[in-house]
């Protein structure tokens, strides 16, 4: 099993050599399946992320709910805190890049996480146990920790290059329900550690 920094390496390299044309096809197939899934169909509040450069995008997503009517959250800078949190996404909110470089809205307007639905996650590395591979920051496993976020159903988007056998895995570390990527959905199944 590959390490958790040879996963970000090997998956960095990857992205690296993706041409604009084949993100957007791809990422594409993956807003169509999470699109399908009941567990989008019925999410009212829906945790988005703002795609950075190589991530599966995920624009028409949230497109799609805006007009139906859901409500989007993003991860956002919390500067009191040091950490990430979910503030909502209007359709007509003015961004700002944030400390990591990523987009986030300029007037935050905070929401819990345990009063989302459906979170979708990005990240390097995911298994079919629903294991992930993030930055190493931590922010979405502080986001969505165990006892802070039991309800929301945890949906990981990546391109298929970026699955794996099994990925290593912390005790902090916040699995996935589900994986989608341009391929397939994978419904997580048990690690068989407890985890």
């Amino acid at each position: 099993m590959k390490t958790k920094d040879e996963i970000r390496t090997t998956v960095r390299e990857s992205r690296r050599a993706l041409d604009a044309e084949w993100i957007s096809e791809n990422s594409g197939a993956v807003e169509r399946q999470v699109a399908d899934l009941v567990e989008f169909r019925h999410a009212s509040v829906v945790a988005a992320y703002v795609a950075m450069q190589g991530e599966v995008r995920t624009e028409a997503l949230i497109e799609r709910c805006w007009d139906e009517r859901k409500t989007v959250v993003v991860p956002a800078y919390r500067r009191e805190s040091g950490h990430y949190d979910l503030a909502t996404m209007a359709r007509d909110v003015r961004m700002a890049v944030g400390p990591c470089g990523i987009l986030e809205p300029e007037e935050k307007q905070w929401i819990s996480v345990d009063d989302v639905d459906l979170v979708l996650v990005p990240g390097l590395g995911f298994d079919s146990t629903g294991g992930r591979v993030g930055h190493g920051r931590g922010h979405y496993d502080r986001m969505m920790a165990p006892g802070r976020a039991g309800s929301p159903f945890k949906m990981g988007l990546a391109f298929e290059f970026q699955m794996f056998d099994r990925v290593p895995t912390n005790a902090w570390d916040v699995r996935m329900d589900a994986v989608v990527t341009e391929k397939r959905v994978i419904r997580a199944r048990s690690a068989g550690n407890g985890v």
